[in-house]
């Protein structure tokens, strides 16, 4: 028996990886296509990008591996049909519900990953990541600064330079400053560096002449300078106390809002059902493999081959997502749906059991 059951374990296994680490790559290199502007518009160095495209990782997998699951079990136990293993293992005493039983540990250990997946690592991933593409965001001493081209590094912010020396120095600089609309500044400098400081970036700028209008006497004030050091920090965008996304809570910010926060109040219903989705997700992934299983050998035996089977398998398990989503939906217009998020998935695992329950023997009539 335990031979068997380690059997049929690596038979899922196998296919279970290839399938989770090719989806996930492809879904990954779609996520990180976004992050080439990061490389090119703020000098995002390659460690930098590879970092940041690696905290979407726990979200990409918390959706790929149960759908990994499903087409892992669907093709292993297809297998097994073809190659008349399951027969064979049928004949020697194994039922149905005996020969799913190793595949229920697989799903077991994807239900225990998934809850690791979401209720830490995915709203932990999601935090950090927004963190960090703020702050490289505000990385003003990182930005490139293109020749030729009014660069807008802020909304507040406007740099020309005309050329750059062979040391990167940049020459010929313009820097317009519109922080007070009223009183607009204009600096103007054969030389400028952009350095990193402990109290930020500064643009240390050479020999130029700082313009700026009085309003009130409507007049313009110049003052030339030898050295001239821009605080550069200033001009970054400060988060504050942005509202976080449900995405970026963990469970008990999700279920225990803020309610003196007005955006926590607006967004209750949405907060309280992604706590419930993070509870349910991890669900699916025995919904989806017994569903599996069942679609193969959950009904009579067909000499002539499973196509139909494995098309129903696959036709229920599309049905299952889309119902989630629908019901998940649902459940944000109105919480007292919430039950239907646990209800989903359930319902479709008890149906999976039931078909994979033995039929009754019918006795036979005896002749005289």
């Amino acid at each position: 028996m335990r031979g068997v059951t380690f059997y049929i374990m690596r038979q899922i296994a196998w296919p279970l990886a290839f399938a989770t680490l090719t989806l996930t790559g492809v879904i990954w290199l779609t996520q990180a296509l976004r992050f080439i502007d990061r490389i090119v518009n703020n000098n995002l160095a390659f460690l930098d990008f590879l970092y940041l495209t690696l905290l979407v990782l726990p979200s990409i997998i918390a959706i790929i591996l149960p759908i990994a699951a499903f087409c892992a079990t669907l093709y292993a136990f297809h297998r097994l049909a073809s190659d008349s293993e399951v027969v064979v293992l049928s004949s020697t005493g194994f039922s149905r519900l005996a020969l799913a039983r190793p595949a229920v540990f697989i799903a077991l250990a994807i239900m225990a990953i998934m809850y690791a997946i979401t209720l830490y690592l995915m709203p932990l991933g999601s935090r950090t990541l927004r963190a960090t593409q703020y702050e490289f965001r505000n990385d003003l001493a990182g930005m490139v600064l293109l020749e030729g081209v009014f660069n807008t590094p802020s909304d507040k912010l406007t740099v020309y330079i005309r050329e750059r020396d062979s040391n990167g120095d940049m020459l010929g600089v313009l820097v317009h400053d519109i922080r007070n609309g009223a009183q607009p500044i204009t600096m103007m400098a054969e030389k400028a560096t952009l350095l990193r400081t402990p109290q930020g970036p500064r643009l240390y700028m050479v020999n130029g002449n700082r313009q700026q209008i009085d309003p009130e006497r409507k007049s313009l004030s110049l003052l030339y300078f030898d050295n001239y050091s821009l605080d550069l920090n200033s001009y970054s965008q400060k988060e504050g106390q942005a509202w976080r996304e449900p995405s970026e809570r963990f469970l008990h910010e999700l279920f225990w809002p803020n309610l003196q926060n007005a955006d926590d109040v607006n967004n209750y219903n949405k907060l309280i059902v992604e706590g419930h989705r993070r509870l349910v997700t991890p669900l699916y992934a025995p919904a989806l493999i017994l569903i599996a299983i069942a679609s193969v050998i959950g009904g009579e035996f067909n000499r002539r081959g499973q196509g139909q089977r494995l098309i129903a398998g696959g036709v229920v398990a599309i049905a299952l997502q889309i119902l989630s989503l629908g019901v998940a939906h649902l459940a944000t217009k109105s919480i007292i749906l919430i039950p239907l998020l646990y209800a989903t998935p359930l319902v479709f695992l008890i149906g999976a059991i039931l078909m994979l329950r033995e039929p009754a023997t019918q006795p036979r009539l005896r002749t005289a």
